[in-house]
């Protein structure tokens, strides 16, 4: 994609934001505004995908442009406002994300933590600076966000929800993902503490287990341990994404209104 072209993108998607009562944003009740990390591939896309069909806006980031996150942006001006943001790059992530989405103006209904980095190896040859760029993104950005739409939720009196992807790594082991259950693990508890903490402002956060999925993670697992988690799997198949992203649309919704603190599993039966 020229780079020209993801600029256009971009400024028109801004132009759009910023008109005149912020046309763009103001939704009718029945409408959400999501914040959504990782959206260029897989869950995080999907997930885009299916609340721009829904008529909702969704604010979202990634590292890079990818084709079909171009085609979305252009078929939902305004309502699809994206910018390239490394998550690894934590310094100033808070303050970088709040003037990016004009966060003081925009009250945000959801957040969905989906973006992360993997990082496979035997813990005797872990390197040091592999596992702090996967940490980086895993569980300090992540957090970092989550205080964001905190305090977002709580300026703007707002009952939000938020979701965390996890995986099954953080409750089976699998070889050489050791970092990568640990770090969901840490999600999935801050995800609990989180729930606790404001509960009594309505906020919610639960946290969606995820197995391997029939996209995005697959093509990072050989075709061994893929049979292998087929076969062990009780209903022998992959995760069918759109079975995660339907979770993911029922626990920000009101029809959920009663479940914070909770991890979901969907694993076709692993766990």
């Amino acid at each position: 994609i020229k780079q020209s072209s993801i600029q256009a993108i971009k400024q028109s998607s801004n132009q759009a934001i910023k008109q005149s009562s912020n046309q763009a944003i103001k939704q009718s009740s029945n409408n959400m505004r999501l914040f959504i990390t990782g959206i260029s591939h897989g869950v995080g896309l999907e997930t885009t995908r299916h609340f721009l069909d829904k008529g909702d806006t969704v604010f979202g980031v990634s590292r890079s442009m990818s084709p079909q996150l171009e085609h979305l942006m252009e078929n939902n001006p305004g309502r699809l406002v994206w910018h390239s943001v490394d998550l690894g790059e934590t310094d100033e992530l808070e303050s970088r994300l709040a003037n990016l989405f004009s966060l003081d103006d925009n009250p945000i209904d959801a957040f969905v933590d989906n973006a992360a980095l993997l990082y496979k190896d035997l813990t005797h040859r872990i390197d040091s600076r592999q596992w702090t760029c996967m940490a980086n993104v895993d569980i300090v950005a992540p957090v970092i966000v989550t205080k964001l739409m905190i305090r977002n939720f709580l300026h703007f009196r707002t009952k939000g929800s938020i979701v965390h992807l996890s995986s099954i790594c953080a409750h089976r082991a699998f070889v050489g993902l050791s970092l990568m259950g640990a770090a969901k693990a840490a999600i999935e508890a801050f995800s609990r503490t989180t729930a606790m903490e404001y509960g009594r402002f309505g906020i919610r956060s639960n946290t969606v287990v995820g197995g391997l999925l029939d996209v995005g993670m697959a093509s990072s697992v050989n075709d061994r341990l893929t049979q292998g988690l087929i076969d062990v799997s009780s209903i022998h198949q992959l995760v069918d994404i759109h079975s995660v992203v339907d979770m993911i649309d029922y626990l920000v919704s009101d029809r959920s209104c009663c479940i914070t603190g909770q991890n979901i599993h969907i694993d076709c039966g692993i766990v």
